[in-house]
Formats: C-alpha cells, sequence, structure tokens
C-alpha cells in the first residue's frame, strides 16, 4: 500500500469530506439511469465499503437516483438514533446543497435551538443553544437558557419549528423556563450574520482555578474562513487567538466542543498543533486509510506552531453532538498527553467523506471513502468517546445541556465548573446531583444544529 505524508494545509474535514470533479461527458443525456450509472462507477471506486455494494443485476437503474444511491450502502455506514436510521454518506441535488461556507450567506434569526416534548405537560417547547453575536436574536435580547413556548401564536409542533429557519420574520413567545408561562413578545427579523467558529474565549485566574491560569475556548465548527476552503480567515484568527494565550501566560486549557459537529481536517490540524504539547511537534496527528482501490494512506502531522501553549493535559466538555473533526482531534491528542472529557458521550464518527460532482449531472455525492487513525493506529471510536466525568442524573430535565446557563460561566455552567474544580484539585470532582422542582421531564426532539453536522471529517481529494 502506497503512503503519502501531507505537511500542507489541505482541505480535511472530520467526518472528511473531499471535493473531485469527474471529466465532462460529452454525452447530454441526464436521464435517472445514466446518473445512476455514474453513481455506481463512483461508489465501486472511492466508498470505503464497496464490497458490500450489490452486484448489478441486483440494482435498479431506472429507480430515482436519490433511492439508488442509499440502495448501494453498507449496514456499516452510518447509524439507528430514535429508532431511526440515517447514514453518513448523502446524495444531494446541486441547487440544494448546503455548506458551512455558504450558510452565512443567507439571512438567519442567529440562534440555535432544541425542541423538546415535555412529559406530563403535554406539549412542546424550544430551548435557545446559544445566540450569534450582533445576530437580530441577540440585538432583540434573546439569549442561551430562553425558552420559546409559541411561533407566531401557535403552540410549538412539528409543523411550525421549520419557520425558525425559513429566512422569514417570526413573533416567539419566550420565557426563562420552560415550566414558566409568563412570557413576553419577541419579533424577530432575519439578517445576513456571520457564524465564526470561535464563538467565545476567556481566561481565568484566582482562587477556584489554583491561582493557575486557565484558558477556555467555546470551539464551534472546523472552518477554515467564510468564504470556503481557500479562506484562511478563521484558521488565522485561530493562531492569533492562540497567541494571545500564550502572552497571557496560559497555563491549562478547557476546550468547548459542546456543539461541536466537525468539519475541515485542516482546521482540526491546526487546532491539534496549538493545543498539542510541545514534545508531539512534527509528529503523526493522524492519517487517513482507504479502501484497497485507491491504496493509500494520507499523514497530517502536527507541525510546529510558534502559538503553541505547551500544555501538560487537556480539558474537553463534550455533549452527544460532539463529532467527527471534534473527535479528531480527542483522539490524535491522546497519544501525546492525557485527554479529559466532561459531558456526554460523543457521537462517534470515524470516517471521512469526500464529494464527488459531475457537470452533466444534477447530484453530488458525499460518500465516506477512509477510516480516521492516530499515531498509534486507533480508530476504534465509532459508538464516540465516554465521558470521564458527567453531573448525576445525566438524562434528567437539570442535565448540562438542558439546564442552560452563559457559556463561560465558571460558577454555575456544571461542566466548566467541573473542569476548573479538576484543574486546581488535580482530580476529578464528585459528582453532582440535582433537586428536581417538579415531576416534568423532557424528551429531545429537532435540534437546529442537525442541519449543520458534517457526514464526516472533511478530507481534500
Amino acid at each position: 500500500m502506497m503512503k503519502f505524508s501531507i505537511y500542507g494545509r489541505m482541505c480535511l474535514v472530520l467526518g472528511f469530506v473531499f471535493s473531485f470533479s469527474a471529466c465532462k461527458d460529452d454525452d447530454d443525456d441526464k436521464s435517472d439511469k445514466t446518473t445512476n450509472q455514474w453513481i455506481e462507477s463512483a461508489m465501486r471506486s472511492y466508498y470505503l465499503w464497496y464490497e458490500e455494494i450489490p452486484d448489478k443485476k441486483e440494482l435498479n437503474f431506472n429507480a430515482d437516483p436519490e433511492d439508488f444511491f442509499y440502495s448501494l450502502l453498507a449496514s456499516e455506514d452510518g447509524k439507528t438514533k430514535n429508532k431511526t436510521r440515517y447514514y453518513y454518506s448523502t446524495i444531494k441535488k446541486k441547487k440544494s446543497v448546503a455548506t458551512r461556507s455558504n450558510m452565512g450567506e443567507e439571512p438567519t434569526l442567529g440562534f440555535e435551538f432544541q425542541t423538546w416534548i415535555i412529559n406530563g405537560a403535554g406539549y412542546r417547547a424550544v430551548s435557545v443553544l446559544y445566540v450569534l453575536p450582533g445576530s437580530p436574536a441577540e440585538k432583540k435580547g434573546l439569549r442561551r437558557g430562553d425558552w420559546i413556548h409559541k411561533i407566531n401564536g401557535a403552540n410549538v409542533s412539528d409543523g411550525n419549528v421549520s419557520d425558525l429557519l425559513s429566512g422569514k420574520t417570526v413573533v416567539l413567545d419566550v420565557s426563562d423556563h420552560y415550566s414558566n408561562y409568563d412570557t413576553h413578545s419577541v419579533e424577530l427579523v432575519p439578517a445576513m450574520v456571520e457564524d465564526d467558529p470561535i464563538f467565545l474565549t476567556k481566561t481565568f485566574q484566582d482562587e477556584s482555578t489554583g491561582h493557575k491560569k486557565v484558558g477556555y475556548m467555546v470551539y464551534n465548527h472546523f472552518t477554515s474562513g467564510p468564504d470556503g476552503d481557500k479562506d484562511e480567515t478563521y484558521n488565522n484568527e485561530l493562531r492569533q487567538q492562540f497567541g494571545a494565550f500564550k502572552a497571557e501566560g496560559v497555563e491549562e486549557f478547557v476546550l468547548d466542543l459542546r456543539y461541536n459537529g466537525g468539519g475541515l481536517v485542516t482546521s482540526a490540524q491546526i487546532l491539534a498543533e496549538l493545543l498539542a504539547p510541545e514534545s508531539a511537534l512534527g509528529n503523526t496527528f493522524c492519517y487517513l486509510q482507504y479502501n484497497d482501490i485507491q491504496s493509500k494512506t494520507v499523514t497530517y502531522k502536527l507541525e510546529g506552531a510558534e502559538q503553541n501553549l505547551n500544555l501538560p493535559r487537556l480539558f474537553v466538555l463534550t455533549s452527544n453532538r460532539t463529532a467527527s473533526a471534534s473527535e479528531a482531534v480527542i483522539n490524535g491528542l491522546r497519544p501525546y498527553y492525557d485527554v479529559y472529557l466532561l459531558g456526554e458521550q460523543t457521537e462517534g464518527k470515524n470516517v471521512g467523506s469526500i464529494t464527488l460532482t459531475n457537470d452533466k449531472y444534477d447530484y453530488e455525492l458525499h460518500p465516506i471513502v477512509c477510516r480516521i487513525f492516530n499515531v498509534q493506529d486507533q480508530s476504534e471510536y465509532k459508538d464516540g468517546f465516554s465521558s470521564d466525568w458527567e453531573p448525576d442524573e445525566p438524562n434528567s430535565d437539570y442535565r448540562p445541556i438542558v439546564n442552560h446557563v452563559e457559556l463561560g460561566d465558571k460558577e454555575n455552567d456544571v461542566l466548566l465548573k467541573a473542569a476548573i474544580y479538576w484543574i486546581r484539585n488535580g482530580v476529578k470532582p464528585p459528582v453532582t446531583g440535582f433537586t428536581r422542582s417538579s415531576g416534568l421531564k423532557l424528551m429531545p426532539g429537532y435540534c437546529s444544529l442537525d442541519r449543520k453536522a458534517t457526514n464526516g471529517v472533511q478530507v481534500p481529494f
């Protein structure tokens, strides 16, 4: 097997995504049959589990291309959640393809949310996960921890939650808790808002940290810049921020990846080399292993970075939406020092995908094409990374993912407070229990972050 070592900055996204354009064919036939023939040929060449694709005689080449594509996929591709099967490999109509680089080019209300079914109360509500700086939501006072009870005068339902993403003006009835029905009305008019991956940074140093200087960053997606993979704006901002951390003398670090569903492997590579111990620089961050037809392995290094903090260990705050490139950072750094996870078990995306297109056809394919390994050849986290610490009753209505306080509040954010305790005392904190104020329980429904999740680390092709 050939092995290539990549030292440059390539466009890589964990749950990797590659970009490839096939040669243009003179035949302009866009029938389902010819589209499906192209799909089948591409998948047999690049798909990680190509050997599980059914024989040609078992395939219906006259089927709708999306149905045809999913008929090719392997049982190892994706997961079953809440009794619903979803695949990491995807197919999309070109005109409907939405990437993180163009998400910021459409009007938005400027907040992410989670819907909940409230058992015992017989209704649904929406919790605000975070609000983008400078957005219509922020300007109207909406904040993390607020609860939306009505949308345009109607109770929250599966039918009207989409209004929050429609790009249209909405009127929301909002309170500070799901059981508080004393609401106030907020009208939000969509606007253009930049979604910077560096959502929040702070430095702590006081008695609670043992007077150690602790850096903290909420990093919400691995994106190189607002104008696509060749734009280095956000990567450069990341380097500058760590230069500031270094100038402040940061000794310990808490990385908040609770809402980070993945992105480019190159951005993950940059973050890892800023966080790694100095002794790890020059060594392997991760490598990608493709199927035996492609017969190659691509390696990414922890390159030297003058902004490297030379940390002794790393604390990472996680949720069940921590995935893909986020998990690659965790996996890639663990061989070099202790990486402690606080929160929920992560998603478990240890694979990468590419983008396949052909000018003739109206579809983009995003097949899984590789597995992601660290320097110790470890890649077995398809079920996610288990947390090293989580609060008592993690599935109760008081778990941190529901009982929102402002991000960066080290006195009241259960996970951040636990990380600070660990840093000061050298041991994990005792398990924290919560006192229930009611018998109501919450069942999660749709989350707006689902539309931003990558199908795997995005990698170059």
